[in-house]
């Protein structure tokens, strides 16, 4: 081991071999030189602290009363967590979300068993797998920037969760302090714009298979989504049909640009803190308060906003300064900054989710829209008839509606009544649906109607009967929701 004044020494020439040294000042703190700056000091102090992090030693430059210091701390041993630790999160995280994940938003999408091979396999390669996409390159970008900046980084740690996203996400860890503000914009806007890159084109494709979706509730849940101001931008290039669900992919779209605005959020140390930092230098902290005070504003329209606001609070609100706090950006930075703060407004979302305030009812009308719970039908012995009825989802986004006849006891005295056809009413859409004689089932969103015809066959001799009637139960599927249909028959 070196004694102190070896030690000095030794500092004293590595410092010498960057910048010429007029002084040193012995502290408990640190060892300071007194050093004569040239015009630029980004290359010599860049190349001082590559010789003196791999010795444990932390330098950082500052001008005070006058002069420049630089200070030189021990720096204080890394703890590195084992790869181990990322391999097991990430298969954890493939596990909630890619599987799980997957499967409950397909599920909910098209209308298919929970764990189901279509649900599982559809639901990964749909919403699992690119969402874990636009959320490890995020994290790769900043990883990659910040091995280019000789600032040692962990791999990504990913977080596991429930559906129906199965992940909080995704971090890296600096093992090394930012050298200047030029490194801090680089590295913090790096993963957002990267992952903002991806998540466009996967909302785009989201977006176009949104057109061709089954009946199904554009929700999370019990929760409806918000559009951002880049998420409507691009709903331009492909318009979802009234009624249709977002498509998996488009909600793992959605979730990345989500996510990106998160990420940006000018506060604590954030990628938006890094930003900013790097852009206002000390001045930060008062826009990371505003950030702050604004996200409790906020959680007067989304709870969850508030949760949010504490989290940056107990990470703390001020962000460190990097090394090198002197140099300024130059203008090619300064814009990747403004357009970062663009991207945050584009991408930002005052309430994401919104509760879905809807009940679920239906009912029977004429093909001219008159509603009706009796139906008058003349036929006459030995004749066919087909009334038509249409059934109108008057509730919720989505019904399941399963319909049977109830014909007494017709078939004794040679009648036939039976469904005959089910057709489901779009706008500009028709399309056939599957039919049983004696019952039905089919889904019917919001902007749909069905138009169902039965077929009546009155025998041609037998017993007179009077009061001819029968019925239709129609109800919603998995609930209590029950309606009937009566038909009176006048027999000539």
């Amino acid at each position: 081991m070196l004694s102190a004044d070896a030690e000095i020494d030794n500092l004293k020439a590595a410092v010498a071999r960057h910048f010429s040294v007029y002084g040193v000042l012995v502290t408990p703190v640190a060892l300071t030189f007194q050093v004569t700056a040239p015009e630029d000091i980004d290359a010599p102090f860049d190349g001082l602290r590559k010789e003196l992090i791999p010795l444990n030693y932390v330098p950082t430059i500052a001008r005070e009363r006058g002069e420049t210091l630089v200070h030189v701390q021990r720096r204080p041993p890394s703890r590195f967590a084992r790869r181990e630790v990322n391999v097991a999160l990430f298969v954890a995280t493939i596990l909630t979300t890619v599987v799980f994940g997957g499967a409950f938003n397909w599920s909910g999408y098209a209308g298919t068993p929970l764990f189901s091979a279509e649900s599982v396999g559809l639901g990964a390669v749909f919403f699992g797998l690119p969402l874990l996409l636009i959320l490890g390159a995020h994290e790769m970008g900043h990883y990659v920037v910040a091995r280019r900046y000789h600032v040692r980084a962990s791999l990504p740690f990913f977080i596991p969760s429930f559906p129906p996203l199965g992940t909080f996400g995704a971090f890296i860890s600096m093992r090394d302090p930012i050298p200047s503000r030029r490194a801090l914009l680089d590295i913090g806007v790096s993963g957002p714009l990267v992952g903002f890159a991806i998540a466009i084109p996967v909302t785009l494709a989201g977006l176009a298979l949104s057109g061709e979706a089954p009946a199904a509730p554009s929700a999370v849940g019990d929760q409806a989504i918000s559009s951002s101001l880049m998420f409507w931008f691009l709903s331009l290039f492909f318009p979802v049909p009234k009624g249709n669900v977002l498509h998996p992919l488009a909600f793992a779209g959605w979730v990345g640009l989500f996510v990106t605005a998160i990420n940006l959020l000018p506060a604590g140390q954030l990628d938006g803190g890094h930003v900013a930092r790097a852009l206002l230098g000390r001045n930060q902290h008062y826009l990371s308060w505003a950030a702050i005070f604004a996200l409790f504003l906020l959680g007067t329209l989304y709870f969850g906003w508030v949760i949010f606001g504490f989290l940056i609070l107990m990470l703390g609100v001020r962000h460190p300064p990097p090394l090198n706090d002197l140099t300024r950006l130059d203008p090619v930075r300064k814009l990747v900054g403004i357009a970062a703060v663009v991207i945050l407004f584009a991408t930002f979302i005052p309430q994401p989710f919104a509760p879905i305030l809807t009940r679920q009812d239906f009912q029977f009308e004429t093909e001219n829209g008159q509603a009706i719970d009796e139906l008058t039908v003349n036929i006459t012995s030995g004749g066919t008839v087909m009334p038509v009825f249409i059934v109108n989802n008057t509730g919720g986004p989505r019904e399941r509606i399963g319909m049977q006849i109830d014909a007494l006891n017709f078939d004794r005295y040679g009648w036939t009544i039976a469904f005959l056809n089910l057709t489901i009413l779009g706008e500009n859409t028709s399309t056939p649906g599957a039919v049983n004689p004696d019952s039905v089932v089919f889904d019917l969103r919001a902007d749909e109607r069905a138009r169902v015809v039965v077929e009546i066959i009155a025998p041609a001799s037998g017993p007179v009967v009077t009061d001819l009637r029968f019925t239709i139960n129609a109800e919603v599927i998995d609930t209590d929701l029950r309606k009937i249909l009566t038909f009176i028959l006048n027999v000539s």
